[in-house]
């Protein structure tokens, strides 16, 4: 029997991955928390497919990286086709490397991902996973929340109190109805069939863009034995039509033999660009499709709700556990807003470039890039997929918030290279551990060492001392810099010491004789050590993606 009105911290409205995710990070700082999601049962359906580096490493925060890319497929590159089939370019995927320590595109299989986090959230004995339970209402005060949940069982109804409220809630988000925030921009006339298919062996390694203005298609190897291929929907054609049997052999058959495939899914979606006008109500804040929907061009949808529950959770946790003033929680649209409107644009230029239904402008294009693909500038603009955003904090809990303007290189997303430390070569986040981090150049002075190990105990963080590539083993405290890409990141910036936030931007790198005012910046936001809980070990699943 659950109790009249029960009370948690922090109450996540929608157990997707983004959901999910955060309940874990959330857990990890040991944050009680409450995960209600409408569903009976783990849906089990493929329907995101690709998370690039940066998803990657936010997953490793969480303690996933091995269980996820374990069953992760990386495609060599992407190939872009015009309506001849001919190739007019191609996306590097294999050797670009944005300093992340992972592959900037993999494929997933969604209800293998989901799984994984769900039982993950098994870890925490302080948070807990409630199925077929939709939130109906709240309300707000002073202290927390009041918020009405419905049983869609029984139609019975409860009361749950908390702190804060999260909308994980997806692109149809009740909480943001509820709030009456209105989402700003536009949905296209056209839309797509995503057929994720299940071949009896390994499919060809193919990651393909067919940029033909008559019917643009998608077609890509995912995780296991899974392949994915997307159609356009013409005006002239009806979605429900696009899903029958007859149209589906009729698409998948260029690409492996329908009568060998089993359809695991085969549904209809269209593309938004949209964004919540406000991601807050008081306590309740939007996070992934509730707060921004992107066309799936450049596969950012769900890696940017990660990185939203990457940047909120550890603020709710310094705020929940008083180590933080409530206004921390002020810079968290502040901080994802603009990379997310970014992303969203470059997805929509993206499209209008590769999705073009003018036959003229097709022709131009292809014709267009053949060309400039001689110039070896624009291939490696083109191949490197520099024309992703980067990940960028231009204001918000950064040092340059203290002096009124952002100097380089703060706001960044610091590199995560290979190093060697005390048990071998790791990911260098491996050895920051779960919070703040303070990393020091190996020519610092030892009293600014010193200093530099004094905040980061104020912290609760770890203070690192890299040494060069050709040093000794590393002794505890020291991270031997393997590659040489501290010390290149240290000279380019000119800095000796750099304070890491959780989420692993950079709140600020400094010479040693400033080292003071910077931890006075730092301490007027937080004031005191970050927690964290030791997660009980989980049966993370290892079944393979294909059998999920």
């Amino acid at each position: 029997m659950m109790p009249s009105v029960q009370e948690t911290d922090v109450l996540i409205s929608g157990c997707g991955p983004v959901g999910a995710l955060t309940a874990n990070l959330l857990g990890l700082h040991g944050i009680r928390t409450l995960v209600l999601d409408r569903e009976l049962a783990h849906h089990g359906q493929p329907r995101a497919i690709t998370c690039d580096d940066e998803a990657l490493r936010i997953y490793q925060s969480a303690g996933f990286a091995e269980v996820m890319d374990a069953h992760m497929y990386t495609c060599p590159e992407v190939e872009l086709v015009g309506a001849s089939g001919e190739l007019f370019a191609r996306l590097g995927i294999q050797e670009t490397d944005f300093g992340n320590g992972y592959p900037a595109l993999r494929f997933f299989s969604q209800p293998y991902v989901e799984r994984v986090l769900r039982q993950g959230v098994a870890r925490f004995p302080h948070v807990e996973l409630r199925l077929g339970q939709q939130v109906e209402a709240y309300t707000q005060d002073a202290q927390g929340l009041t918020v009405t949940v419905r049983d869609v069982r029984h139609g019975t109804e409860h009361t749950v109190r908390a702190r804060y409220l999260l909308a994980c809630d997806g692109g149809r988000s009740t909480l943001r109805r509820l709030a009456g925030i209105d989402m700003v921009g536009s949905t296209y006339d056209e839309g797509m069939v995503a057929v994720s298919l299940l071949l009896p062996e390994e499919p060809p390694a193919v990651c393909r863009m067919v940029c033909d203005p008559h019917r643009h298609v998608f077609v890509t190897r995912c995780a296991g034995n899974e392949l994915r291929v997307e159609y356009m929907i013409r005006e002239d054609e009806k979605a429900e039509d696009m899903i029958r049997p007859e149209r589906i052999r009729e698409f998948i058959s260029p690409y492996v033999d329908p009568d060998r495939v089993t359809v695991l899914r085969a549904a209809p979606y269209i593309f938004n660009r949209r964004v919540a006008s406000r991601w807050r109500d008081g306590r309740m804040f939007l996070l992934g499709d509730a707060a921004h929907l992107m066309p799936p061009v450049l596969g950012q949808g769900l890696c940017s709700g990660l990185r939203d529950a990457a940047n909120l959770s550890w603020k709710l946790a310094a705020v929940l556990h008083g180590q933080a003033d409530e206004s921390l929680l002020d810079t968290y649209e502040l901080e994802r807003r603009p990379h997310a409107e970014a992303m969203l644009q470059a997805s929509v230029n993206m499209g209008r470039l590769v999705l073009t239904g003018s036959r003229p402008l097709a022709f131009l294009r292809d014709r267009v890039f053949q060309a400039i693909d001689r110039i070896p500038r624009v291939q490696r603009f083109i191949r490197n997929l520099e024309f992703k955003p980067r990940p960028l904090i231009p204001r918000g809990f950064i040092l340059g918030e203290s002096r009124g303007h952002r100097n380089a290189p703060e706001g960044t997303y610091f590199p995560q290279p290979w190093v060697e430390g005390p048990g071998g070569r790791v990911l260098l986040d491996e050895l920051l551990g779960p919070g703040f981090a303070v990393l020091v150049h190996p020519d610092t002075q030892e009293a600014s060492v010193r200093a530099a190990q004094v905040l980061a105990d104020s912290l609760g963080a770890r203070c690192l001392r890299f040494r060069a590539p050709r040093s000794s083993k590393a002794r505890p405290g020291e991270v031997v810099d393997s590659d040489g890409a501290l010390e290149a990141w240290f000279q380019q910036h000119q800095v000796e010491i750099a304070v890491l936030r959780p989420d692993r931007y950079l709140f600020g790198a400094v010479r040693g004789t400033h080292l003071a005012w910077l931890a006075s910046a730092l301490r007027r936001r937080v004031h005191g050590p970050l927690r964290f809980v030791e997660p009980l070990p989980a049966p993370l699943s290892g079944a393979s993606s294909s059998a999920v």
